[in-house]
């Protein structure tokens, strides 16, 4: 009697996930993005595309790389998010500035893992400055010439956070500003400290590190100027004010 053997095959279905090198990533949690990206909570698993809803108050794990021309330098991050009304409305903001190692320890931190990196306004290209030289070398001349608000495709916190990620208004600091920001700048949920700022024109000259705050905001005040945060922490001495676009600020990210 002629037997036809059947077999059955059954395909291995790994629970590791596909990163973009196009190999298996070893933790089940982590997801290539639309971009290329890991860690954004949008990407592919075994059985297709699939979408982590993100939580505010849950944290979020980077990969950045330099490839995009936007970190400065290869590293891994894990920041912590908080939801806060102080923007005006609720919104979802990292409780660290964008780059950096890990939250401040204190408003006067002058730690380089705690102040992250620093950007011309309007310009994509991160900054990272170790108390002597910048990475990669900081512009030497005054070229910024924008004359429009921080456009989209150059926000940082969108092109490295993922889609909904951005940096604030003038009018969302405002609001925090207004909420009695002297007391609640590091005390209060955003934990905002003193990372100082690039001065402009110059490739080593970090200034105020670790006794001024200075963020950007997305808006625009003229051809030289753009709106900001200043915080000094040896004076009661906080508000909006305008910035050289070629000088180098923090970052902090919202998301609405």
């Amino acid at each position: 009697m002629k037997r036809t053997l059947l077999l059955l095959v059954i395909p291995f279905l790994s629970f590791a996930q596909l990163t973009k090198t196009g190999f298996r990533h070893s933790n089940p949690n982590l997801y290539v993005d639309f971009s290329g990206k890991i860690g954004s909570g949008k990407g592919l698993e075994r059985f297709g595309k699939k979408t982590i809803t993100f939580v505010c108050g849950n944290s979020i794990t980077i990969i950045h790389t330099t490839v995009n021309g936007v970190a400065p330098v290869n590293k891994t991050v894990t920041y912590g998010t908080v939801s806060s009304s102080l923007s005006g409305s609720q919104k979802c903001w990292i409780t660290q500035n964008l780059g950096s190692t890990n939250q401040a320890i204190s408003e006067t931190d002058a730690t380089e893992a705690a102040a992250g990196w620093y950007w011309q306004f309007n310009k994509k290209k991160g900054y990272k400055n170790n108390g002597t030289s910048t990475t990669p070398s900081f512009p030497t001349t005054n070229t910024n010439t924008e004359t429009t608000n921080w456009e989209a495709a150059k926000d940082p916190c969108t092109l490295e956070l993922g889609a909904g990620w951005r940096i604030p208004t003038v009018t969302e600091w405002t609001n925090v500003n207004n909420a009695n920001l002297r007391a609640q700048a590091y005390a209060g949920p955003l934990k905002m400290h003193a990372a100082g700022f690039i001065s402009t024109g110059s490739t080593t000259s970090l200034t105020d590190r670790g006794s001024k705050f200075f963020y950007w905001s997305s808006t625009s005040s003229d051809v030289t100027y753009a709106k900001g945060l200043v915080i000094y922490t040896t004076q009661t001495y906080n508000q909006i004010s305008n910035n050289d676009k070629d000088a180098g600020l923090s970052v902090r990210c919202i998301r609405d």
